[in-house]
């Protein structure tokens, strides 16, 4: 999903099809309006299908491992955090994981054929 910082101008729109005003969603989140605080929301046309406070969410995602540094602009860090939830990762398995898999399998394959459930 693409993101990007509410203008706080722009009526929003709901996943269940509310349109909100700027003054509503100052209503109903009343911390949106406090000037310098800022909010992400998604950059399609259902954009409240996120509301979330731009700098804990920025660090939600460094301590996740997105690559984010104190000179990026706001938007570069929202494409960071795009791309990274974008890309999958691949788990590599521990040599400690891969030996217990071994045994495990090794036990399994030692068991009688009516206790495997065949």
């Amino acid at each position: 999903m693409k993101y990007k910082i509410w203008n706080k101008t722009d009526n929003l729109i709901t996943p269940v099809g509310e349109v909100l005003t700027p003054q509503d969603v100052f209503s109903k989140y009343p911390a949106s309006a406090i000037e310098g605080i800022k909010f992400i929301i998604a950059d399609q046309p259902i954009n409240m299908a996120v509301f979330m406070e731009f700098e804990a969410t920025k660090n939600i995602y460094k301590q996740q491992g997105v690559q984010i540094t104190d000179d990026m602009t706001d938007q570069e860090v929202l494409d960071a955090i795009t791309e990274w939830e974008e890309t999958p990762r691949v788990a590599t398995p521990t040599a400690e994981e891969r030996i217990a898999s071994a045994l495990e399998f090794q036990v399994m394959m030692s068991l009688p054929d009516e206790e495997q459930g065949v």
